[in-house]
């Protein structure tokens, strides 16, 4: 998994890391709502120097789910 995704997840959603999992998901944690999902977005793009299509941001809802767009944009 990236670690920076890693990082920024834990950190944003006030979780171990060794806990984010391609299954950690808005469903099952609780912290994961609409103003932590933007700033998710917002730290994974300044970390990573990305910037993630605005049609794809609301379906970013698992990490399973970032990991496939970053790949996607070649990170």
């Amino acid at each position: 998994m990236n670690k920076s995704l890693v990082e920024a997840v834990s950190s944003i959603l006030n979780i171990q890391p060794e806990k984010v999992t391609p299954e950690t998901s808005q469903e099952n944690i609780q912290s994961w709502d609409s103003l932590a999902h933007l700033r998710l977005i917002l730290e994974i793009e300044q970390n990573l120097g990305i910037r993630f299509r605005s049609q794809d941001i609301p379906h970013l809802t698992s990490v399973a789910d970032f990991e496939e767009a970053i790949s996607k944009l070649g990170r």
